[in-house]
């Protein structure tokens, strides 16, 4: 089975129809892919669009790709240290209760679901997620102001390895939220999850997208290699600037057992900008329409083996 595992969504109903302060008017980047991908024309979304929209269209995409189901990920709000749920730091949140209703009845989504590990009723609401079929807990460490190796989450990891759920964890620097705490993406904070025995999906690997930007690709090799249970999603790799870091993965036999497939739908990038691909290549993966399938084939044209797109079926709780 085919899994994409890493797929954003938004609730676009509530952001039409006024009731959600949408940080994604302010952000403009996120405003832009949404429109793009789930709208025609340039037109904002307008009063009366719901979420039927775009989980149909996904629905469609994925049921006429090579993919066969994608984990659609919620995003919790802020907490500080002491618990408190803080709406003014959050600049975008996903609702879990959404991410299930849209997975409920649907053979193509499953459910990632997102945990601040500071909350107070952390554990509770982990519970409660297993038992409505999560299958991954997402985090964005530096949008949500979550410091992994804090001593706050290791009871949380404790529940996570209990539960045997694995960690989907945003890595490197984050671009569309505009996030400054790029420290807390650091590979290495999530030394402690790991040594709790939770098994640990590394979002992008610790690649950086710009040159001039700090990255920590060589700090996750050294984790992968090291402990059994962490593991990199190829999310947003194929870039000019990521792939030969995807290189380098599948010519290490080691770390390319520890790699999954993401797309980082819809914010993934166009053939356009893998250049080594060659002009007939990139021209031919610009003709496919479907999204979720010219992802899935840029993927495949650079190279990446089939047992990747499968891998996550044995690292998932489904």
């Amino acid at each position: 089975m085919r899994i994409d595992m890493h797929v954003h969504i938004a609730d676009v109903g509530s952001i039409a129809s006024g009731a959600q302060p949408p940080f994604l008017w302010s952000n403009g980047i996120l405003a832009r892919i949404l429109h793009k991908v789930f709208f025609s024309g340039d037109s904002p979304l307008v009063k009366g669009t719901s979420n039927t929209h775009w989980e149909n269209q996904l629905s469609q995409w994925v049921k006429e790709s090579q993919i066969d189901k994608v984990v659609l990920l919620a995003l919790d709000k802020v907490y500080d240290k002491d618990g408190h749920c803080q709406n003014d730091t959050t600049r975008f949140s996903v609702k879990n209760d959404l991410v299930l209703q849209s997975t409920m009845g649907n053979d193509h989504f499953l459910f990632g679901a997102s945990i601040h590990p500071y909350r107070k009723d952390a554990i509770n609401i982990l519970e409660k997620v297993v038992s409505q079929g999560a299958c991954l807990i997402k985090w964005i460490p530096s949008a949500q102001y979550i410091e992994p190796d804090d001593s706050r989450c290791l009871e949380f990891y404790e529940a996570m390895a209990h539960h045997g759920i694995p960690l989907l964890s945003h890595t490197g620097v984050e671009h569309s939220l505009g996030c400054r705490r790029t420290p807390f993406n650091h590979p290495d904070r999530l030394i402690p999850a790991l040594k709790k025995g939770v098994n640990v999906i590394a979002a992008h690997c610790g690649t950086r997208l710009f040159l001039h930007e700090k990255s920590f690709f060589h700090s996750w090799c050294k984790l992968a290699r090291r402990h059994e249970n962490c593991f990199g999603d190829l999310s947003a790799l194929p870039v000019i600037t990521r792939i030969p870091a995807l290189r380098k993965i599948f010519s290490d036999t080691i770390l390319q057992q520890k790699v999954v497939y993401g797309s980082d739908f819809p914010s993934f990038s166009s053939p356009l900008w893998c250049w080594q691909l060659g002009a007939k290549q990139i021209l031919r993966l610009s003709k496919i329409s479907n999204p979720i399938e010219r992802n899935y084939r840029v993927m495949q044209t650079l190279g990446v083996p089939d047992a990747v797109f499968r891998k996550a079926h044995s690292i998932l709780k489904c």
